[in-house]
């Protein structure tokens, strides 16, 4: 017997003809919420981090890591739930998984110091990160191929509004009453997830004599490299990556590990995750392009919010207010891809997707002190209508030609490779900020000069400024020149923002070359 013929369990009959019963959509839609409760948890933690911190009596750099253990917990359990589904399966891990994640919740709530937090917080992202593919398991293995679009548009729009909800729900939350707040709230959706798997999702044999045959080993030097592997890509930028023999070690380590965990993987018979798909044409170029979306969209919302907060500074509030408006729009998107699904060659959907993804990368390219809401708002629902094209059409395609045995391992390799491309993405633009601002600095610096005509007279103006309120002119002049140091720091780190914007809109510009190259398939 091989994994491709043991991945997920037997599809049900029911998913082999275009009949699908309410029950079944109530069981994919508890799986849809439970994939927003992962994310959502995610995002909603973030925003409250500074006051997390202060309750914890730690410091930020301390109360990083309770984003960090969330994070690579989920990544570590990601491969291991198409296995964890054979052993006990669909239904009886995810409600289990569910119920788990929600007594988490209530675990961090109660959290009472820092290790606590993050001990804590890295059991949630066990739970966490298996809500995730089980979306696409439940999805998969319950609806009949020509249902799936539909249930993938819920899924898209779903999942998208949680990095939008989150900071502002997140944020206020924590002003309004207690950061305590932000995690019981998060039970009333998981809570409702877990109520339609429970009534949905038909029981199923298990395979409980896999645990008899459970690869200790592999799965040790799995968690290990991709748990060290997420903490180098959180903790790099903070000790100046490879300059550090930390950084380094950890790297070493957690490159080796992967390699190895690799290695059996694609030699053992019976591995618990079929990482042989991605030498499969269409799939290994979906995953190629879901890299880059995690890139896009984590990356892009991360470039947002800090720009923000830093240029024209702006409060929690009204950062998540321009965030909004990359989920409000594609309540309309995600219908018309639907829609065009049948009637249109599902490449050129993507591509399309690519290209206005592209392109609203491309438009922020020249931002200055001057953008705010309302250019940053056409420029997000430009954006915003372009990812449907991708979340929908990325899933379908990419499992479109896989046999249903391998539908466990897709859901989990598809989920995996897109949060490994935002946790990478984000890791890559914070560090090419800060390094690009400095080259803009330098080069800025070149221009500006005591022998520059331009220079003096706005050293002039400047000093005159200062010197109406203080009188004393070497105190004026010394404000003056500290004053016009901190208009080109400005200066530099917009431009290093716009540096980023242009990295991401090649990399949607290169996944636009990719769709070239996928096998047509039907996407129904």
């Amino acid at each position: 017997m091989t994994a491709a013929d043991t991945d997920v369990p037997s599809v049900p009959a029911s998913a082999t003809d275009d009949r699908v019963t309410l029950r079944q959509w109530i069981a994919v839609s508890g799986a849809i919420i439970g994939s927003f409760c992962a994310v959502l948890n995610h995002q909603i933690t973030n925003t409250s981090l500074r006051e997390i911190q202060a309750a914890l009596s730690a410091n930020l750099t301390e109360a990083s890591w309770i984003t960090t253990a969330y994070l690579a917990a989920a990544i570590v359990i990601m491969p291991l739930t198409a296995w964890l589904t054979r052993v006990f399966s669909v239904r009886t891990y995810a409600t289990a998984n569910t119920a788990g994640f929600m007594i988490s919740l209530v675990a961090c709530a109660l959290a009472w110091d820092l290790n606590a937090m993050i001990a804590l917080r890295f059991v949630a992202g066990l739970f966490g990160g298996g809500l995730m593919p089980m979306a696409f398991t439940v999805i998969l293995a319950t609806l009949p191929p020509s249902k799936r679009p539909v249930a993938f548009m819920w899924w898209a729009l779903l999942t998208v509004q949680a990095p939008t909800v989150g900071p502002a729900l997140g944020g206020w939350l924590t002003d309004t009453f207690s950061w305590e707040l932000i995690f019981y709230v998060q039970t009333i959706p998981a809570g409702a997830a877990l109520a339609c798997l429970l009534h949905g999702l038909d029981r199923s044999p298990r395979s409980l004599g896999l645990l008899r045959r459970i690869q200790w080993f592999s799965i040790a030097i799995m968690a290990v490299g991709l748990f060290l592997f997420i903490t180098v890509l959180e903790e790099g930028n903070r000790n100046d990556w490879f300059t550090s023999d930390h950084i380094l070690q950890l790297s070493a380590i957690s490159g080796l590990c992967l390699l190895v965990f690799v290695a059996i993987q694609l030699f053992r018979k019976e591995p618990y995750i079929n990482l042989r798909l991605y030498g499969r044409r269409n799939f290994g170029i979906c995953c190629l392009l879901f890299f880059g979306f995690g890139v896009g969209v984590f990356g892009t919302m991360f470039i947002i919010a800090l720009y923000l907060i830093q240029v024209p500074q702006y409060t929690a509030t009204q950062v998540s207010t321009v965030i909004m408006w990359i989920g409000i729009p594609q309540i309309i998107a995600a219908p018309l891809v639907l829609w065009l699904l049948p009637r249109v060659d599902a490449r050129l959907l993507l591509g399309f997707g690519c290209i206005l993804f592209s392109v609203s990368c491309f438009l922020n390219v020249d931002m200055s002190f001057d953008t705010g809401y309302w250019e940053l708002m056409f420029v997000n629902v430009i954006r915003a209508v372009g990812q449907p094209f991708i979340m929908v059409v990325l899933p379908i395609f990419a499992t479109s030609l896989l046999e249903p045995a391998n539908h466990g391992s897709a859901a989990a390799i598809l989920n995996m490779t897109r949060d490994i491309g935002g946790a990478v993405g984000i890791a890559c633009l914070n560090t090419g900020i800060s390094r690009r601002a400095d080259f803009h600095v330098d080069h800025v610096g070149e221009h500006v000069s005591s022998y520059d005509a331009e220079t003096l007279a706005r050293l002039d103006q400047l000093t005159g400024h200062f010197a109406a309120y203080s009188g004393d002119l070497q105190l004026a002049r010394d404000q003056a020149v500290a004053a016009l140091n901190s208009l080109v720091s400005r200066d530099a780190t917009i431009m290093a923002y716009n540096d980023m914007f242009f990295v991401i809109g090649a990399i949607f510009a290169i996944g636009l070359i990719a769709c070239c190259f996928l096998r047509k398939a039907s996407a129904r």
